[in-house]
């Protein structure tokens, strides 16, 4: 039977080839559920049609890639995984007037019209996990990170939080995307013995290197810390099996949380219900929250409309903030312990987001809520 309902076209725009692709196809998979799920909710008035671009890992392929959907008429696009496609695509955005529903974390420091920022940002996922870090583990840290934004911002962040606190910064070290020999690097931690490591590398790097430590570390008898705040469940197939290493990390969701929920999402074909699944599927759920409640798929109308009206998600509920286009989140933090991640601490509330850091105290482990607002200059115009 056809279905009668007028159509709304988004777009997908994930890579789930590369160094990156596990993490671009669960938040895929988030997406391709939630489509099903909102194409079969009576009380929707539409249907979805997505168009999905699949750049494989290649940078100059998002640039195309958001030519092509923006030339089909789409507006609304979800998707992009690392900071540099982000960015990218921006200028088109801008220039089209469409909206990317980023779902990714990220390393702050940017807010733009066209962009919601539904992935996390470093006082939400970073801060709490250093904190963390700080009170449990001791206070000498060796900063890794991949050769581009993600990798200098976060570092420098944790810089500056950690020399704040009196802490040590041992060293910061920088490997190019898709790296994966790691042994100059590794004796100088069997030498320095941080007190604990943050891992900004990504994808088959931060694999490569979280295997070659553990063995490093085991051979040395050392049971080491190492912090990430993108590493989750859709990863672990490739990281493989821990002996040595304690690995933490920090986001919005982890399956632990919501067991019932992710059994439910299993009638769709095995499912990973990472936080890169859980945003992206609340991402879409959300844009379609919006649209059945006001009846305008434009960008500027569904925006007001989430402005001023919080929609429960399975992150809780999520509003958005007119002043820099993200959410307030929850924010966990977990370490992997027989192949699953155990909560070992959790926000008491949602953290309102801070991408600029301005009414952040780095000496303390959560925003300050009741600090005045910034002056509405962060947009990018």
């Amino acid at each position: 039977m056809l279905d009668a309902r007028p159509a709304v076209s988004v777009g997908f725009l994930l890579s789930t080839e590369g160094t990156y692709r596990r993490m671009g196809a669960s938040a895929l998979h988030g997406l391709q559920d939630a489509l099903a799920e909102i194409n079969a909710d009576e009380r929707c008035g539409f249907r979805l049609e997505a168009i999905c671009v699949d750049p494989k890992g290649d940078p100059a392929a998002y640039s195309s890639g958001i030519v092509q959907l923006l030339g089909a008429g789409v507006r609304h696009i979800f998707g992009t995984t690392l900071s540099a496609s982000r960015k990218e695509i921006i200028p088109d955005l801008e220039q089209h007037g469409a909206l990317l529903w980023y779902s990714s974390p990220y390393e702050g420091y940017e807010s733009s019209e066209s962009v919601l920022y539904l992935g996390g940002c470093p006082n939400q996922t970073l801060l709490p996990l250093l904190h963390y870090a700080l009170n449990h583990f001791g206070r000498r840290a060796f900063l890794l990170g991949s050769n581009y934004v993600w990798g200098w911002e976060s570092n420098r962040i944790a810089r500056e939080m950690l020399e704040a606190n009196g802490a040590d910064v041992l060293s910061e070290k920088y490997c190019h995307l898709g790296a994966t020999g790691f042994e100059v690097l590794i004796e100088t931690l069997m030498q320095e013995r941080p007190s604990f490591v943050l891992n900004n590398l990504v994808g088959e790097s931060s694999y490569a290197f979280l295997q070659q430590l553990d063995r490093a570390c085991a051979a040395h008898g050392l049971h080491l810390p190492v912090l990430s705040c993108n590493l989750t469940e859709a990863e672990l197939d490739a990281v493989g099996p821990m002996h040595a290493l304690r690995l933490l990390s920090c986001g919005p969701f982890f399956e632990a949380l919501n067991p019932v929920f992710c059994q439910q999402q299993q009638r769709h074909g095995p499912r990973i219900c990472s936080h890169y699944y859980t945003s992206a599927y609340s991402a879409l759920w959300l844009f379609a929250e919006a649209l059945r409640a006001c009846g305008d798929c434009s960008p500027t109308a569904v925006c007001e409309h989430l402005f001023s009206h919080p929609v429960d998600s399975i992150l809780g509920s999520l509003s958005l903030s007119t002043r820099n286009h993200h959410s307030a989140l929850p924010s966990h933090i977990a370490e992997l312990r027989e192949g699953r991640f155990h909560i070992l601490h959790s926000a008491p509330a949602p953290l309102a987001a801070d991408p600029y850091l301005t009414v952040t105290d780095l000496r303390a482990s959560v925003v300050d809520r009741h600090a005045p607002a910034a002056p509405r200059l962060r947009i990018v115009k």
